[in-house]
């Protein structure tokens, strides 16, 4: 298999991306308006309530303070105060209240969208081909899955009700303040084109950042992930200290990026604030030339909402670059290349399958630069013992994963029972075989919840049937709970041979009408292996069988051994025939008794009588 490299994660196409993500919005759009109507509408209010304050205090001698000509006490207006002021105050409330609503509301949206691109990458997961997880890192797609999609949710509530608040109090503010005094306003807008300057330069920088964390952060998921799956390797070969040494170039290569886009985007708030602050110092100034102190405090609390939209957009920059950053990468996995999808009319009924195989002309390669199957021919009866056997890298393994349509074929057909393995239903043709790997996979939950994976409908009497004939019925009953013994993640709680007997009983339960068996006893020892042939034997009678194994003394009783290297067919027969012609299949077997190298061509052809 070719090696894997990590997805590029870079957003290559910014505009593309972010017009996609908005797309994604359409199902949500009466909500997506009414989060922006109170947004806007929160704006508003901050912007009208100034307004009102600048007229109460310019009203404040004639309409709330008046002089008792006989005493010449002050007194106040206590009614005319306290409605005025209760106007303001319900003012700000009522735009408090639309603000919180709005937040609410978005993150529903956020929610939502979250929810559906979850639903979204794990129906697209299980329709890609597995050729896609040859290339990309398990710990990458798992980062896109929850690392993006969980930056994607924590700011998007942000960046819905802060954009439409932001933009609405900028132009709001500035239409007042230049019906309240021109002359004050123009000082304000002479802030505008350098903190916008300041926002831009530094959020293009930023924004790199922000890229190169996303990335840093796949590559030390797939570390992670890789070290945890590899712990016992790791630790027999003594590689602690390199792995350690790898994980820490990544991760400070993690925390430079992460440090320089926080510490860039973190510029932005003290650049503004210093611009800000000129820009009330210069309609002071000028406040004290044209305008009476009202005007001024007015246009201080509007220079307040006027200018915080500035801070508060370059920073909603940043959040969409590392956004749009996780969205490229969460499409560029929803765009990769599918399966091909079953045909109209094929067939989705295992009834009728018996079990014949034919291979015609068939060639396969994993790249297109490294041929592995050329032109492969083969016929095989129903109810036939197929062993397949060759040197590591000779495809055999490659070839039953062709027959499950794991790959689809480069050239040549594949024929079930004179039918095209492309003319029926993957979930019917892979229903109709059991396949038991090398590499045990077993889930967290009970033995009998992973036992009945392959067929809910088994009863507990198939169930023990099953373990029975694979040896393992006994073991289980000594587990506390029996079938109800819990198993941890992958089974780390029994051993790989006990683990390997499950997924053999687990394929007995499916009953299938095909099995393939993978090195299917290479973890268990001699005498158990013997039981579990002779009851393998046992099962396969009646069905068509491919059977993988390394040891060639488990496979003499096959119908027809077919020899495989480098991709082709180089012998086939029974264990007898093929050990009289002295070949290749001679060599393999004698190189299991005297250590000869099969691969060596100068090696003795012996032959050892079985």
């Amino acid at each position: 298999m070719p090696p894997r490299k990590v997805m590029e994660g870079k957003a290559k196409n910014f505009g593309k991306t972010f017009s996609r993500m908005i797309k994604d919005f359409k199902s949500q759009a009466v909500l997506m308006v009414f989060i922006i109507i109170l947004a806007i509408g929160s704006a508003i209010l901050s912007i009208i309530t100034p307004s009102l304050l600048r007229d109460l205090l310019n009203s404040a001698q004639q309409d709330l303070i008046f002089i008792d000509t006989i005493t010449g006490s002050i007194n106040i207006h206590w009614d005319v105060f306290i409605y005025k002021f209760g106007v303001i105050l319900g003012l700000y409330a009522l735009a408090a209240l639309f603000s919180w609503l709005s937040e609410f509301a978005a993150v529903s949206v956020s929610a939502r969208y979250s929810y559906e691109i979850r639903n979204k990458l794990q129906e697209k997961i299980d329709r890609i081909p597995l050729s896609y997880f040859d290339r990309v890192p398990y710990g990458d797609t798992l980062s896109i899955g929850t690392n993006d999609v969980d930056n994607i949710s924590r700011n998007l509530q942000s960046i819905i009700t802060q954009t439409f608040r932001a933009v609405t109090l900028f132009f709001g503010a500035l239409i007042a303040m230049l019906v309240i005094n021109w002359q004050l306003a123009l000082v304000a807008l002479v802030s505008v084109p350098l903190s916008l300057a300041f926002v831009f330069v530094i959020s293009k920088f930023s924004g790199k950042q922000f890229v190169r964390y996303r990335n840093n952060l796949g590559e030390l998921n797939g570390q992670i992930e890789e070290t945890y799956a590899g712990y016992k390797i790791i630790k027999l070969f003594n590689k602690e200290a390199d792995v350690e040494e790898r994980f820490n170039v990544t991760n400070k290569k993690m925390e430079k990026s992460d440090q320089l886009s926080q510490y860039l985007s973190g510029l932005i708030f003290p650049t503004t604030f210093f611009v800000n602050n000129l820009c009330y110092v210069g309609i002071a100034v000028v406040a004290g030339i044209v305008a009476d102190v009202p005007t001024m405090v007015v246009f201080f609390m509007y220079l307040n909402s006027f200018t915080s939209p500035i801070q508060q957009i370059g920073q909603i920059f940043n959040i969409i670059q590392s956004v749009v950053a996780s969205g490229e990468r969460i499409y560029n996995l929803l765009d990769q290349k599918e399966e091909e999808p079953d045909k109209e009319n094929s067939i989705t009924t295992e009834d009728n399958i018996v079990g014949s195989f034919d291979f015609e002309n068939v060639s396969f390669s994993y790249t297109p630069d490294k041929p592995l199957i050329e032109n492969m021919n083969l016929h095989v009866n129903a109810g036939d013992m197929i062993a397949i056997v060759g040197p590591t890298g000779a495809g055999k393994t490659t070839l039953v994963n062709l027959i499950m349509r794991f790959y689809e074929i480069n050239g040549g057909t594949i024929k079930l029972d004179g039918i095209s393995t492309k003319d029926f239903a993957r979930n019917t043709l892979r229903g109709a075989i059991g396949m038991v790997l090398q590499d045990t996979w077993l889930f967290k939950g009970s033995i009998k919840e992973n036992l009945l994976y392959g067929n809910q409908n088994a009863t507990d009497e198939d169930i023990i049937n099953a373990c029975k004939e694979a040896r393992i019925h006994h073991f289980i009953e000594t587990l506390p709970g029996g079938y109800n013994y819990q198993l941890t993640e992958d089974g780390s709680n029994i051993s790989q041979g006990q683990r390997q007997l499950l997924t053999i009983a687990r394929a007995i339960i499916s009953k299938p009408k095909i099995l393939i068996l993978d090195e299917a006893t290479s973890s268990v020892d001699t005498r158990t292996e013997q039981q579990i042939q002779d009851a393998l034997d046992s099962i396969m009678k009646g069905r068509t069988s491919f059977v993988i194994a390394h040891r060639l003394s488990t496979i003499k009783n096959a119908k027809n051994i077919i020899v495989m290297k480098k991709g082709h067919i180089v012998e086939t027969g029974n264990h007898q025939e093929l050990l009289a012609k002295g070949g290749f299949y001679a060599d393999l077997y004698n190189a299991q008794f005297s250590g000869l190298n099969p691969m060596n061509k100068n090696s003795e052809n012996t032959v050892v009588d079985s």
